[in-house]
């Protein structure tokens, strides 16, 4: 019990930090979770025998994680292609001999899923938990209220996970949310006609922008961790 107090509260300053940043926190958390990943892997661990097995039954990562991996490495002054090559030799080696069995082979069993993708899937357990129990705090539930709030996806998963006295004021939050989206997104509209000289407000510029973030989760062009 104390040991999970403790994690709650290094969760909170986490937490708190990305609700004041744009847009949806647990997307962000995730992101920054799967980033350090790859900074840890190719810093410290691109010899490690563990990690090389992982890779090669997975073939790799997914394609999504495989664009993070490249913004990680041409971002960062630190990073080198390096470590990615000595464990795409290993990775590339074992796709060769994989296909030489391949007539042997299920289709589901060729790969097992991306490392990346089950880090991210612990990463949005653990956050998604974390939150739902932090919004029971009445000084935790105002920071939440002035921020972005959260996405589609991410809203369902700490549903799912808060307290009973939590969901209904979750619920509302977020229909209130889209709500004050679907109105902008009418002004934006009415206000871009050839015939209406008033001008759209900023938020309705950019209700496009949330309104596919919002429904789908966050991405990002650059990594979020800055280093080197």
């Amino acid at each position: 019990m104390n040991k999970r107090k403790e994690e709650l509260g290094l969760a909170a300053v986490h937490l708190e930090r990305a609700l004041r940043e744009e847009g949806c926190p647990l997307c962000r958390r995730i992101r920054e979770a799967e980033e350090r990943w790859i900074w840890n892997v190719l810093y410290e661990l691109t010899g490690d025998p563990e990690v090389h097995e992982r890779l090669a039954a997975s073939l790799g990562v997914c394609r999504e994680h495989a664009a993070l991996l490249v913004q990680v490495v041409q971002t960062r002054e630190l990073m080198t292609p390096t470590g990615v090559a000595r464990l795409y030799e290993t990775v590339v080696a074992h796709a060769l001999a994989a296909l030489t069995d391949l007539p042997r082979r299920r289709k589901s069993a060729f790969r097992a899923e991306c490392p990346l993708c089950a880090l991210a899937k612990e990463a949005e357990d653990r956050e998604s938990w974390f939150l739902g129990e932090l919004l029971g705090d009445p000084r935790f539930w105002a920071l939440y209220e002035n921020s972005d709030g959260l996405c589609l996806p991410h809203l369902l998963e700490v549903w799912a996970r808060a307290p009973e006295e939590v969901r209904p004021k979750l619920l509302e939050d977020f229909r209130a949310r889209l709500e004050r989206l679907l109105a902008r997104l009418r002004e934006l509209q009415r206000k871009e006609r050839f015939d209406v000289d008033e001008p759209p407000t900023p938020a309705e510029v950019a209700s496009w922008r949330e309104a596919l973030w919002r429904l789908a989760g966050m991405s990002y062009a650059e990594p979020l961790i800055p280093r080197g």
